[in-house]
């Protein structure tokens, strides 16, 4: 599915095209004006969709929507549909990075109008999703219902899933919205116990996406070695010249006719000495023998001259031969690098739609934050990954009395997790981080000490850490909250817990060891901390990303001090206005010359025992 989630408002800032990536555009407008005169349709629309794609990299989406647009007639030409769809899909995407979410519902519309025609129930469904997120989006619940449900039983009938799973994700936040809290918790039951099932299924997929992308990376490599060895061959045959001989040649001629021309003037100067007749006649007979020397000399320098002008039209002959195969070569050359050019560009196609679905994984896997508000209704969750992916997620459940009982106990355990790295193989460690916590709370075990002792040893045995190198771990910090005696116990591996009570704030260490990692396994149990809450207590948990972040006037790290000041600033605060003064202050930090090095992760609640 194209739309995901809508993306964060504000356009792109325009960057400069590249020299090299001009030229690409440059190349493909050629192709099209070509391929529009030879009547090939599609391939002038494969190349307009290239076009427009580099524009869309760089920041220019009005040249980007434009290229984009202009593929559409000549798809409709061919009754490409599947092309039409996602042309339209890209269009909503651009003017939703524009914040422009009317044209957003427009072209999802346009794009919903293709799936259609493809008769394909899985890409209609598909594409009533993406209408629904943008009616949810406008606050338009009543709307996204209808086309959800359709959506739902579409996915159902070609045993969709992800598809499966989104709508009815997506029709618990409807009727959340419109206050219908019964089918809400209908919807939001079927999600869990869906997504329950799918659990096992999910890491598994993500595992192997990780090991396509690997593949493909690598084949990556080979095409650009072999790219630069057929450019090198390139410049080798261009810089062969020909040896030109026949300036020698005629060097040579000149020689003998100069030479000739003095034996002349020498024999005039004699003739015109001499006084008598047979001087003269001696004279004159001295001449003629000089002119025919240099009649003979003129025939052999043109005999030469002739001789010399075939043996180098001969090599200029050969010569061109030669650079007309070297020509063909480079010809075939240059089709072969265009084949393997579109090689790596269509296996970046599809690494890039691998990750995609796996943040569709994972979305579908974290909780929304409706649900904490649902528990803490003055709560909320900043959370931005670096990449598509993220390796921080957070992780919230409501604790029962254990082993498949639904007789619930009044805590709530609430954590906040960074794992090794970002990206993919941080979020393939993050699934199997939640679904082992999942478990552990399911087997009754709720002391935040403990959990995070069965967590360290659970990643050790499933990574195999003792049998192999894999040293990829997890830092976190967990807390259990009893929501009947206002006592909350907290556990941290690495990361601490900042609280704030009475403007006067407060900060307990995680223990110095992370979960998994180059740790051993544990016998003894993570510290657990309690702290008796008697007023109102904001609680904050988070990752190490906003701390770590260079920006600033000097480049410099954000630092826990700071970041501990800005906490103790924004607790008298609304949530939603907290999190947008984090949203802006990381904006303000980072400005236009620093990009984000890592995950980020902020987790708030509040406790008020009245």
């Amino acid at each position: 599915m194209l739309a995901t989630a809508i993306h964060a408002a504000g356009q792109q800032e325009i960057v400069t095209i590249p020299k090299e990536k001009q030229d690409d555009i440059d190349r493909y407008k050629e192709l099209v004006v070509r391929y529009k005169q030879a009547n090939n349709s599609q391939q002038a629309a494969f190349y307009l969709n290239k076009i427009a794609f580099i524009y869309w990299e760089f920041g220019n989406p009005k040249e980007a929507i434009n290229y984009f647009l202009e593929t559409i007639p000549l798809n409709e030409k061919v009754g490409n549909y599947n092309d039409i769809k996602a042309v339209y899909s890209n269009i909503a995407l651009i003017y939703s990075d524009m914040d422009r979410l009317d044209l957003t519902l427009e072209y999802f519309y346009k794009s919903l109008e293709a799936r259609r025609k493809l008769n394909n129930k899985g890409e209609v469904a598909a594409g009533l999703i993406d209408v629904a997120y943008i009616h949810t989006a406008l606050n338009q619940s009543e709307k996204a219902i209808q086309l959800l449900e359709e959506a739902l039983e579409l996915s159902k009938e070609v045993n969709n899933p992800r598809l499966i799973l989104n709508s009815l994700k997506l029709l618990a936040q409807n009727y959340d919205n419109l206050g219908n809290k019964a089918k809400a918790t209908e919807y939001g039951g079927m999600a869990s116990a869906y997504e329950q099932q799918l659990a096992t299924q999910q890491i598994k997929t993500e595992y192997e996406t990780k090991v396509v992308k690997s593949q493909a990376e690598a084949e990556r490599e080979r095409m650009q070695r072999t790219q630069q060895e057929l450019l090198m061959s390139l410049r080798e045959l261009q810089s062969k010249a020909m040896q030109d001989s026949l300036n020698f040649v005629v060097l040579r001629k000149q020689d003998s006719l100069r030479k000739a021309e003095e034996e002349t003037q020498r024999k005039q100067t004699e003739i015109d000495l001499l006084n008598t007749d047979r001087m003269l006649k001696e004279a004159q007979l001295r001449e003629r023998e000089a002119q025919s020397r240099v009649q003979r000399i003129i025939i052999l320098a043109g005999a030469i001259f002739v001789l010399v002008l075939i043996v180098s039209s001969v090599a200029i002959y050969k010569n061109y031969n030669d650079k007309k195969k070297a020509n063909e070569l480079l010809n075939l050359q240059n089709i072969e690098i265009q084949q393997q050019r579109d090689q790596i560009q269509k296996q970046n196609e599809n690494i890039s739609k691998s990750i995609n679905y796996a943040q569709g994984i994972q979305r579908a896997l974290l909780p929304p934050q409706s649900s904490l508000q649902a528990i803490f209704p003055e709560s909320f969750i900043f959370f931005r990954p670096r990449d598509v992916v993220s390796g921080d997620y957070y992780w919230f459940k409501e604790l029962t009395t254990g082993y498949g009982s639904n007789e619930k106990t009044g805590k709530v355990a609430v954590s906040a997790i960074d794992c090794t790295g970002h990206g993919v193989p941080g979020a393939f460690l993050s699934m199997i981080g939640y679904n082992l916590l999942d478990d552990i709370v399911f087997r009754g075990i709720h002391k935040p000490g403990a959990i995070l002792t069965e967590l360290n040893n659970g990643i050790r045995r499933t990574l195999r850490q003792d049998e192999t190198d894999n040293r990829d771990g997890m830092d976190m910090a967990l807390c259990v909250v009893d929501t009947k005696t206002n006592i909350v116990e907290f556990s941290g591996a690495k990361n601490p817990l900042v609280y704030v009570v009475n403007n006067e704030v407060n900060r307990i260490r995680g223990d110095k060891e992370s979960i998994g990692g180059g740790m051993d396994y544990r016998n003894d149990e993570f510290t657990t901390h309690v702290i008796k809450v008697e007023s109102p207590t904001w609680f904050y948990m988070f990752s190490d990303g906003f701390i770590d972040q260079f920006g600033g006037p000097d480049g410099r790290k954000y630092m826990i001090k700071n970041f501990i000041d800005l906490l103790a600033g924004i607790s008298i605060l609304p949530p939603d206005q907290q999190r947008e003064i984090l949203k802006n202050t990381l904006k303000d930090w980072l400005g236009t010359k620093y990009p984000q090095v890592d995950d980020i992760l902020v987790v708030g609640f509040k406790i008020d025992p009245k």
